[in-house]
């Protein structure tokens, strides 16, 4: 487990389907025996997690609050596992909670083929993919907590920052001026070099992405923590995700 502060860790060591990808879930110390487990992605990864709390001296079972920052099955998979061990409330933005139960059905990217196309890549075969990463269909997750733009999950604040999913949601720390930019930016994964902001392939409305990125630029924030990364910004994030906001737009207005 890295200790990015006292308070927040991320859980190293999961692994992704997609050739050159990582998925990074995260924990928030709120009291000593009180965590909040930020998407905690694939179920046959689960003890991966249990492993690094138990080197930091925790249990699942301190695990008190789970959430969702969106519906794609390596940020979602192991929670209603985690929760029936646990008794730990699931929290989402109310638009995702709706696709977490089914109801209605999402049918944004990525699309089945795009799917199954990248895994082909990755030379896996169908049953070490299910044995390795669990089946690619989400099971419903009726979400115990729905919550807004501005909403507080203890000690962490939600913004809404759509466009990879219609219900994204970014988390903010004030006190140590942290971002929890799940999927809306990415660092350095799944052959790309350099920060991207949510790509057309995984994005319901990349466009819509972008503006959710340049919203997060305006938070006073210093480190940023992404879902998929090679490692962490934690100095002087702001000013680089300003520069990647103002070279995407460029690239959408050129386009036009």
């Amino acid at each position: 487990m890295v200790e990015i502060t006292k308070q927040v860790h991320s859980v190293d060591g999961f692994t992704h389907p997609f050739p050159g990808g990582k998925v990074v879930p995260y924990i928030f110390i709120e009291n000593e025996d009180d965590l909040t487990l930020i998407d905690p992605s694939f179920l046959p990864q689960l003890p991966i997690l249990e492993n690094y709390l138990a080197n930091a001296g925790y249990d699942i079972r301190n695990v008190k609050r789970i959430i969702l920052t969106h519906l794609h099955i390596d940020h979602a998979q192991a929670a209603n596992e985690i929760r029936g061990r646990t008794g730990a409330k699931i929290y989402s933005h109310w638009i995702e909670a709706g696709y977490l139960a089914h109801n209605p059905p999402y049918n944004g990217p990525p699309t089945i083929q795009a799917i199954a196309d990248v895994i082909k890549k990755s030379g896996l075969s169908a049953e070490e993919l299910i044995k390795k990463f669990g089946s690619m269909e989400l099971e419903p997750i009726i979400v115990d907590k729905q919550v807004s733009d501005g909403d507080r999950i203890g000690s962490l604040k939600v913004i809404h920052t759509p466009g990879h999913t219609p219900g994204h949601i970014s988390l903010y720390q004030e006190q140590d001026r942290i971002l929890f930019a799940a999927d809306t930016i990415y660092k350095h994964v799944f052959g790309a070099e350099g920060m991207y902001i949510a790509p057309p392939i995984v994005s319901i409305d990349p466009v819509t992405a972008t503006v959710s990125a340049q919203r997060l630029s305006r938070i006073k924030f210093d480190k940023l923590l992404m879902s998929h990364q090679d490692s962490p910004l934690v100095e002087r994030a702001r000013e680089s995700v300003e520069k990647l906001v103002s070279n995407t737009l460029q690239k959408l207005n050129n386009k036009q």
